[in-house]
């Protein structure tokens, strides 16, 4: 997976899913246009992002994963939020 330039992330929109208390961020990365895909566990933190390559999801740790934490609680404000009352798997 190509190295995630944090900095220049911009969340595009998020998907709340009520039963799993997961949400689901899509984003792009202002500076080369990538397609960035998270999903986060709302209970206990963990942010995964999806390696597209690999076919797989990848845990972010450290600095990272509380960055793009932040990044999603602040693109609340002006990203459309979609509300889902089920979860990821259905």
């Amino acid at each position: 997976m190509c190295p995630i330039k944090i900095d220049e992330i911009k969340i595009d929109h998020i998907v709340d899913f009520a039963k799993d208390h997961t949400t689901f961020a899509a984003a792009r990365e202002n500076g080369n246009g990538h397609l960035r895909i998270f999903l986060i566990n709302d209970v206990t933190g963990t942010v995964y992002t999806r390696n597209g390559r690999a076919d797989s999801w990848e845990e972010l740790v450290g600095s990272a994963c509380e960055l793009i934490r932040v990044k999603i609680i602040e693109a609340r404000d002006c990203v459309p939020i979609y509300k889902v009352n089920g979860s990821h798997n259905d």
